[in-house]
């Protein structure tokens, strides 16, 4: 009886710490991820206006010459901020060649894409971190229903064979893996950087996705 007593409170004890552990190691950022993301924010921040809109134009051009993006029908992309590449263009060019543009929509700890309609951007609330996305009441078409066959993929910082370092959310890392679960229908992976932010190397842990590659003004 004791000894049984006992077993089974070591078993609970032990399941604690192995979820405590889990969590902790989910909350406790990464250190040198955090020292990446400052670099490469003090980086960005030292561009001038007319760096980055030369450096985006690049991207932009590299973009819509790309094969995987003219023979996408459904484009996942971004609403951008002044301290990414702009993706304002893109979206144009998406919208103009006929194609669908889907962008993120945060809420309740995940992301969903949905679809970008003709005056969306006009009308879009900017969340704490400055980033337009659909209001919660306005009912789009999701990506996960339509199938994507392109993500246009923002970050921190990426290397050449495939690194990602994202803002520390964990939003695209969970999307793609789930996408991936799929790997016939599972879109190619395409990030835009600043060249600045591709770096020869970056810490990966181990649910962090790679991408397919990285589009920058060389």
């Amino acid at each position: 009886m004791l000894i049984s007593q006992f077993l089974r409170r070591k078993c609970r004890n032990n399941l604690v710490k192995s979820l405590l552990h889990s969590t902790m190691s989910r909350l406790t950022p990464n250190p040198a991820k955090v020292l990446i993301r400052e670099k490469v924010a003090a980086s960005i921040a030292s561009l001038s206006i007319e760096e980055k809109k030369r450096e985006s134009q690049i991207v932009y051009d590299k973009v819509i010459n790309h094969p995987s993006y003219k023979a996408a029908k459904k484009i996942a992309i971004f609403m951008s901020t002044d301290q990414e590449v702009d993706t304002a263009p893109m979206i144009a060019h998406i919208k103009a060649r006929g194609a669908s543009a889907f962008v993120p929509q945060y809420a309740g700890g995940k992301m969903r894409m949905l679809k970008l309609e003709p005056g969306d951007e006009n009308s879009m609330p900017l969340t704490k971190h400055g980033i337009l996305q659909h209001s919660k009441d306005q009912i789009r078409e999701d990506a996960l229903d339509a199938g994507l066959d392109l993500i246009i993929a923002p970050g921190v910082a990426f290397t050449r064979n495939g690194g990602r370092v994202g803002h520390g959310g964990g939003y695209y890392d969970k999307y793609i893996e789930n996408l991936r679960k799929n790997s016939e229908a599972a879109p190619k992976v395409i990030a835009i950087a600043f060249k600045c932010q591709v770096l020869d190397e970056v810490p990966m842990d181990e649910q962090d996705q790679k991408i397919d590659e990285v589009i920058y003004a060389e």
